[in-house]
């Protein structure tokens, strides 16, 4: 499991976390894909617009009293979800 072999290493100083999950690919793949989609930006508009789109899908007039760290956590979960890094069952369980 990847998380109990990243949570058993011993803590090290970083100055760029994004280049130390970058480097860390091979030994964390899917911590590194999801450490690097949240602590990265989306660099063009479009990317930008389609984040806003999303969120206006997860913020309807239903659900707007959702907290900024539950809309972030949601969109996150979105897209590791479709990009197969973490598995429905495992989000069910929390």
């Amino acid at each position: 499991d990847e998380l109990a072999i990243y949570l058993s290493t011993d803590i090290e100083s970083v100055n760029d976390p994004i280049k130390w999950w970058y480097e860390h690919r091979p030994v964390f793949p899917r911590l590194s894909r999801m450490a690097l989609d949240y602590l990265t930006i989306p660099a063009t508009s479009v990317d930008v617009e389609r984040l806003f789109s999303r969120g206006r899908i997860l913020l309807s007039h239903l659900r707007n009293r959702m907290s900024a760290q539950t809309t972030r956590a949601l969109l996150c979960l979105g897209s590791w979800s479709r990009l197969k890094l973490v598995k429905d069952e495992d989000v069910r369980k929390v």
